[in-house]
């Protein structure tokens, strides 16, 4: 400590009693960034994840669980060897505004795709579709699956650098910033999802539009959302990531080193099977049977709204106390998902019960999409965040690729023992990564 430094009686240094600096015009600033953000994008995302939940049903299950095999499988890709790359190259606010167009891309091309469906059956699904539908939804995918990638990359670590900035402008720890900020960013993302999910059936049953026309609606909301974050954001890095192209491509593995990312990978494999049996299996062979498949937009709804409202709940728990205790809750609730579908009763003959697995989905998927995500912004952050996040996609939506493969093939029984299996062993991970993480600390401290 420099010799001129004054001390108070019990030995430390005058500056430090201060505490720490606020800067209240700063931080106004980041939660703008960071609530723009989350509107746009959740708006954006929402008439993404839509087509994703109908696509077995509005399409033949071939094509629908094709193309989303495809989306999951290239935004796989793209995560691993190139979103890194790129946002090293253009920033967070470019790599988002050009992701989010192809995503406006991929729903239009969607679109087109259910317009090209020959034969239904009577409660609204297609069985059989004209020559182009499977090669328009595979095209549009790849596109979507290019925009994914890069998307979740550039928006993780948009959400890093905001909850950095943001603890420092307020004088907060940041494992509290992210924990605050990840049930906000949940709710408002969430938000976004219910009301689309939910116009989809308002505008098909009950105001008969052609799914055809409602996904061109989407498209146009997805457009809209794109172009107001690229005129009001701004930019929050100085410059993207230093390092050789190699080493920008390489980002992610190099994170694969360290054990602690592997454990905490659970949570996302977990959902990964998970959403994909939500959309592939449990909307095609059991919701749509026991009621329609133009109720597939309300149970997506009720699925988004309880996951938007436990975001921001489970995000005060987490302040409160920590984090694991909604790890495990949201692990029993992905378990539940798949025991009830295939070892409870019959579940196409439940009706309206159906909607509990929409229920289970809800609850798992506000633990991944705000805990999980804070995670791994507390165990990677600074130039760590983009590595990390990309990995958070790669293992999800690989989890989902090899899902949807098997959809397609109408092969499940594998589908859903991954599904039990990562759901099980998901807690004990977390635990596991917290205590060599504890054991990192105390190590660099002594």
């Amino acid at each position: 400590m420099p010799r001129n430094s004054s001390f108070d009686t019990n030995g430390r240094a005058a500056e430090d009693l201060i505490g720490p600096q606020i800067n209240a015009e700063e931080a106004q600033r980041y939660r703008k960034e960071f609530y723009l953000m989350s509107a746009t994008f959740g708006l954006n995302h929402a008439t993404v994840t839509t087509p994703i939940l109908f696509a077995s049903s509005v399409l033949t299950n071939e094509s629908g669980q094709g193309s989303n095999a495809v989306l999951y499988g290239v935004t796989l890709i793209c995560s691993l060897f190139f979103s890194n790359l790129i946002f090293a190259v253009i920033g967070s606010k470019k790599g988002l505004t050009v992701s989010m167009f192809l995503y406006t891309v991929y729903v239009l091309l969607f679109g087109i795709a259910s317009s090209l469906c020959a034969v239904k059956n009577d409660k609204g699904a297609c069985t059989e579709g004209m020559a182009l539908q499977l090669p328009v939804a595979l095209i549009g995918a790849f596109v979507g699956g290019c925009g994914a990638g890069l998307l979740w990359t550039c928006q993780g670590a948009f959400y890093a650098t905001v909850c950095e900035k943001l603890a420092i402008a307020e004088g907060k720890e940041k494992q509290v910033v992210t924990a605050e900020l990840a049930g906000t960013w949940g709710l408002i993302f969430l938000g976004f999802e219910c009301i689309v999910r939910a116009s989809a059936t308002v505008l098909h049953t009950y105001l008969k539009l052609q799914f055809d026309i409602v996904f061109y609606l989407f498209s146009g909301l997805a457009l809209s959302a794109t172009v107001i974050f690229a005129v009001f954001a701004t930019n929050l890095e100085s410059q993207g990531p230093k390092g050789s192209v190699c080493g920008k491509i390489m980002a992610a593995m190099n994170l694969w080193a360290d054990p602690k990312l592997w454990l905490l990978q659970s949570t996302n494999i977990t959902f990964g099977f998970a959403a994909a049996w939500l959309g592939g299996y449990v909307g095609r062979e059991i919701l749509s049977k026991a009621l329609n498949s133009g109720f597939l937009g309300f149970a997506g709804a009720l699925l988004s709204g309880l996951a938007a409202i436990l975001s921001k709940v489970l995000g005060f728990v987490s302040e409160k106390i920590g984090k694991g205790p909604v790890v495990l809750l949201g692990s029993i609730a992905f378990l539940c998902l798949g025991i009830f579908s295939r070892w409870v009763g019959t579940p196409s003959e439940w009706g309206w019960g159906t909607l509990i697995f929409y229920i289970f989905m809800g609850i798992g998927r506000a633990v991944y999409e705000s805990t999980n995500k804070a995670i791994f912004a507390d165990f990677f952050p600074g130039d760590k965040s983009p590595g990390a996040f990309a990995n958070v996609f790669v293992f999800g939506t690989g989890a989902s690729t090899v899902a949807f493969i098997l959809g397609a093939a109408d092969i499940t029984e594998p589908e859903l023992y991954l599904l039990i299996g990562f759901a099980a062993i998901t807690f004990p991970c977390f635990l596991v990564a917290s205590m060599l993480r504890s054991r990192e600390s105390s190590d660099s401290t002594a």
